[in-house]
């Protein structure tokens, strides 16, 4: 069952439970659905076939890799790391090759640095400053027009979470984005297992590393709530919402661990658009692409250059989302515009020719 279809037997479920009581919300995110005991590809969780994937990845610049060895042109080196933010066990352990370079890594960095700066920055996150529309001021998120079945997911979420479905009121977008960024399948291992990103930045602290956050912590939620943000943010709820579709089993996201763990990057981007144009046409596509065009293609050119004086200066371990290496304007293209020798370093478990 893929991703993007909705199951009839978690619909069924649903019927059976409004007329016994009140369903909880995101009843369908159940440990027998989230936990994955086999990673594997299975081919029928694909919104198109598996060759058709291949063909169009084919035509995408270092689609295959997760493990690049940068060369800066002063000779000092480098290395960077596609990552997947989840706390499944296999994405968690990292190859030898990976830990080594971790371990010996003058700077880690990453695309944001979680660890509260000051006491005031800490206090003004757990008080949610800066995440509540203002008074009389009214909620954008109401204006957006979203396709009533992304509506109905955001809401799910708010309210499986704590917020209530009505958090669409008086939360800003940037805020409501936060909430989609998390996996509903994640929750079960909140505050007790890392995400792979997590893992890298602790073991580069506990190796004395220096800790590079390549962008603000709370970016991609001031984006959002400053000028211009209500049409990106229509873009990002649709496609992030899209994520909370109700799903029958755990072979989606099987499938989905896969392709990363055999390095096949360009073929999970692949899937994900046409998981999205099977949901919402050629208008989610027009969607997704408004969102890449920011979320990837613009953070990537602000990832390069602030990752570029630790390259110089050598000995640095980038970790990025796995989706920011490939393409015209990914991360290994646009380094080795910059004049670095970027090169594929083969890790086991990996496709090694397209």
């Amino acid at each position: 069952m893929s991703l993007a279809r909705f199951p009839l037997k978690a619909l069924a479920v649903g019927l059976a439970a409004l007329a016994a009581g009140p369903a909880l919300a995101q009843d369908w995110a159940t440990r027998d659905v989230c936990d994955v005991p086999q990673v594997a590809l299975y081919e029928d969780t694909l919104d198109a076939p598996l060759a058709e994937l291949e063909r169009q990845a084919a035509e995408i610049p270092n689609g295959l890799g997760r493990f690049w060895r940068i060369t800066a042109p002063g000779g000092a080196v480098s290395h960077l790391w596609g990552t997947f933010h989840s706390t499944q066990r296999e994405v968690l352990d990292l190859p030898d090759m990976v830990l080594a370079e971790i371990a010996r890594a003058k700077t880690v960095a990453l695309e944001i640095d979680p660890v509260y700066p000051s006491r005031a920055a800490y206090y003004a996150d757990v008080t949610h400053q800066g995440r509540y529309i203002a008074d009389g001021q009214p909620s954008a998120y109401n204006t957006l027009s979203l396709d009533p079945r992304v509506d109905g997911w955001i809401r799910d979420r708010l309210d499986g979470i704590g917020w209530g479905r009505e958090a669409t009121d008086y939360l800003t977008l940037g805020a409501l984005m936060e909430v989609l960024l998390w996996s509903p399948c994640e929750d079960f291992a909140s505050g007790t297992y890392p995400t792979q990103d997590t893992l890298i930045q602790t073991l580069g602290h506990i190796k004395g590393a220096r800790i590079l956050g390549l962008e603000p912590a709370q970016r991609i939620r001031q984006k959002l709530d400053g000028t211009g943000g209500r049409s990106m943010g229509a873009a990002m709820l649709t496609i992030y919402g899209s994520y909370l579709a109700p799903v029958e089993d755990w072979k989606g996201r099987a499938t989905g661990f896969a392709l990363y763990l055999q390095g096949r990057s360009a073929i999970a981007m692949m899937q994900d658009r046409a998981r999205i144009e099977t949901l919402f046409g050629e208008a989610g596509l027009e969607q997704l692409d408004a969102l890449d065009s920011w979320l990837l293609d613009e953070r990537n050119h602000d990832f390069v250059e602030a990752a570029a004086p630790a390259l110089d200066a050598g000995g640095a371990f980038v970790a990025v989302g796995s989706f920011h290496l490939p393409g015209e304007a990914g991360m290994v293209a646009l380094l080795r515009d910059r004049g670095y020798r970027v090169e594929r370093v083969a890790v086991p478990g990996e496709v090694q020719t397209p």
